[in-house]
C-alpha cells in the first residue's frame, strides 16, 4: 500500500493541465478582509513556474466579496436578507481581483482572461459546449484563464453554492489532469485538529472512501463559504472524470510545485474510476428537476444491462420538469441509482407510466421516443 500511494503522488509529475482553486481566506488578510499581497506573489509566481515547466493553469478564484467588503469597509452581509448588497460587493471586488491578476501575471510575461459563469451556463448543453470551446482556445493560445462565479447576477438557484464545487465543474469541463484546492485547510485530518489532538493528517486516500464522510467535518467560516465536507464533494465529482485532487494549504504557494514533485504534504485524493465521456460528464453535473420512481425490472435492465427506461417500468412521478430536462431514476426505497434527460415532461409521463410504448400516441396523442430516458442521455449514479 506505503508503495501505490509513493507511486500515486509520483504520477502528478505528469500533470500538464492543472485546475488550480484559491478560497478568500487564502487571498485576503484575516484583519481587513484587503488583499494579502504577498501570498498573492507567491501564487501568481508558482503559477510561472508551472508555465515554465509546460504546464497548462486553468485558476478558479475566489476573493471577489471579500474584497469588495474590504474596499467598502463593511461586514459580509447574510445571503437571505442582504443578496443585492453581496451581489454589489461582488461587482465591486471582482474588477480590482482581475487588476491585480492581470498586473502580476504581467511581470512573467503572461496574459490572463476572465470567464464569469453560474450554473445555468454549466446545465444547459449549448451554453456548456460554448465554455469549454472558449477555454480550450485560451490554453492553447498560452492564455492564463481566470474564472469565478458570476456573483453579481446569481441568485441561489443558479448558484455553484461554493468555489469548491465550481473548481470540480471546470476540471470537468476543461478534461484537466488534475484539481488543486488551495485553502485554509492544509489536508484531511481523521478528525477536526482544532478540537481533537489525536486526528492524524491523510497523505493519500481514494476519492470515494466511505470513511472520508466521517473525517470529513464542516468548517466554513467568516471569509469563504466552503468547508472540509465541500472539498471533499468536490474531489468526489472530478473522481467521476478520473481526476485526481490535491488538497493543500494555500498560504504556502510552494506546496504546489512539491507536491506535484512526489512529496507527501496535504492531502492526495486520487480516482480509481476511468473518465467518462463528456457527455456522460455533463450529465453527471446536472441538477435534476424532477424524480422519476422505477420498478425493479426496470431498475436492473437500466443499471445491469444499459438500458433505456421504458414507460412500462414507471411507478411514480415526483417534481415539475419539461421535455429535455435532468430527472432522477430511484427505485421503490427511493435510492437514486442513475440521472437523465427525459423525454416528456412530467404529465405526459404520468399519463403513460405502466403501459407499453406502443401505447404512447394513442394516449397523448403524439409520439416522441418510444423510451422515457434513453440510454445515450443516462448516467448511473449509485
Amino acid at each position: 500500500m506505503e508503495q501505490e500511494n509513493e507511486s500515486r503522488r509520483q504520477s502528478l509529475s505528469k500533470s500538464r493541465l492543472i485546475v488550480l482553486k484559491i478560497g478568500s481566506a487564502v487571498l485576503t488578510r484575516s484583519s481587513d478582509k484587503s488583499l494579502d499581497r504577498g501570498v498573492f506573489c507567491r501564487i501568481v509566481e508558482m503559477v510561472a513556474q508551472l508555465r515554465a515547466e509546460g504546464r497548462d493553469v486553468v485558476i478558479v478564484t475566489s476573493g471577489a466579496v471579500a474584497l469588495g467588503r474590504g474596499v467598502m469597509g463593511c461586514e459580509r452581509p447574510d445571503r437571505k436578507k442582504s443578496l443585492p448588497t453581496l451581489q454589489a460587493l461582488a461587482a465591486i471586488g471582482q474588477s480590482l481581483l482581475m487588476d491585480d491578476y492581470e498586473r502580476e501575471l504581467g511581470y512573467y510575461n503572461l496574459r490572463c482572461a476572465q470567464l464569469l459563469l453560474t450554473r445555468a451556463d454549466l446545465e444547459d448543453r449549448t451554453r456548456y459546449s460554448n465554455a469549454r470551446r472558449t477555454l480550450e482556445t485560451l490554453i492553447k493560445m498560452g492564455v492564463v484563464p481566470i474564472i469565478n462565479e458570476n456573483d453579481a447576477v446569481t441568485c441561489d438557484q443558479i448558484r455553484f453554492g461554493d468555489n469548491d464545487t465550481l473548481s470540480a465543474r471546470v476540471a470537468v469541463l476543461c478534461k484537466a489532469d488534475l484539481l488543486i484546492i488551495m485553502s485554509d485547510i492544509d489536508a484531511v485530518y481523521t478528525g477536526n485538529p482544532k478540537r481533537d489532538p489525536t486526528a492524524v493528517r491523510i497523505d493519500t486516500i481514494d476519492a470515494g472512501d466511505a470513511r472520508l464522510d466521517t473525517y470529513a467535518q464542516d468548517s466554513s467560516g467568516d471569509v469563504g463559504t466552503g468547508g472540509m465536507i465541500t472539498k471533499v464533494a468536490a474531489a468526489r465529482m472530478a473522481a467521476k472524470m478520473g481526476i485526481a485532487t490535491l488538497l493543500l494549504e494555500g498560504k504556502r504557494p510552494k506546496l504546489v510545485p512539491q507536491a506535484i514533485a512526489g512529496h507527501e504534504v496535504g492531502t492526495l485524493l486520487y480516482s480509481t474510476e476511468h473518465r467518462q465521456t463528456t457527455h456522460k460528464a455533463w450529465l453527471e453535473s446536472l441538477s435534476s428537476k424532477g424524480r422519476i420512481i422505477c420498478d425493479a425490472g426496470a431498475r436492473q435492465a437500466i443499471t445491469g444491462q444499459g438500458s433505456s427506461l421504458l414507460p412500462k417500468g414507471i411507478v411514480s412521478v415526483e417534481g415539475r420538469f419539461d421535455e429535455g430536462e435532468a430527472v432522477e431514476l430511484a427505485d421503490a426505497s427511493g435510492r437514486v441509482f442513475a440521472r437523465g434527460l427525459a423525454q416528456y415532461n412530467d404529465d405526459d409521463i404520468r399519463r403513460i407510466s405502466g403501459h407499453h410504448s406502443d401505447e404512447i400516441e394513442s394516449i397523448l396523442g403524439i409520439h416522441v421516443s418510444d423510451v422515457i430516458v434513453h440510454r445515450n442521455d443516462l448516467v448511473l449514479t449509485d
